[in-house]
């Protein structure tokens, strides 16, 4: 009986906890690969293009200010900045009051690429969510947002 037992648990265990977790990742995959897919012509990585565009979303940031928003760390930011310098897609400029902090600056090129990418992400958007009604987008969204305050917030004891 007991080991009967042990089996639903891990029946239970797998698809409530690991196949949710599991399904996350994949999508996560999946979308990462159908984005590099899109901005791979115009000689960009995801990483590379989200920095593009939350550079413009947000006008005088500093590359620290942008980090969590493209989920990356300090040196990883600073390596995605040093690639689009280089492509001359961004400057770095000194900040107008904190002398040690540096703001990133869309150059005409980079702002010329926004357009083409925010472009991208609608259809890429409205492809991801074909056949999702508006309420179902809704409610998918917010049960995402859910999860990864879940996820942030989750007990030492549980790590």
């Amino acid at each position: 009986m007991a080991l009967q037992r042990r089996d639903t648990d891990a029946d239970a265990f797998r698809e409530t906890h690991e196949r949710v977790g599991r399904l996350v990742i994949r999508v996560a995959r999946e979308v990462r690969t159908m984005v590099d897919r899109e901005v791979q012509p115009l000689g960009l990585t995801m990483q590379q293009a989200e920095l593009l565009v939350w550079t413009h979303l947000h006008r005088g940031a500093s590359s620290r200010q942008l980090t969590g928003l493209v989920l990356t760390d300090e040196a990883g930011m600073s390596r995605l900045v040093d690639r689009l310098e280089a492509k001359n897609l961004v400057v770095r400029r000194g900040h107008g009051t904190d002398r040690r902090a540096r703001t990133l600056e869309l150059t005409p090129s980079g702002r010329a690429l926004v357009a083409r990418l925010r472009r991208v992400a609608v259809k890429g958007n409205r492809h991801l969510l074909a056949g999702l009604t508006a309420r179902e987008t809704a409610e998918l969204r917010r049960l995402l947002l859910r999860v990864s305050h879940n996820a942030r917030t989750m007990p030492r004891t549980l790590r």
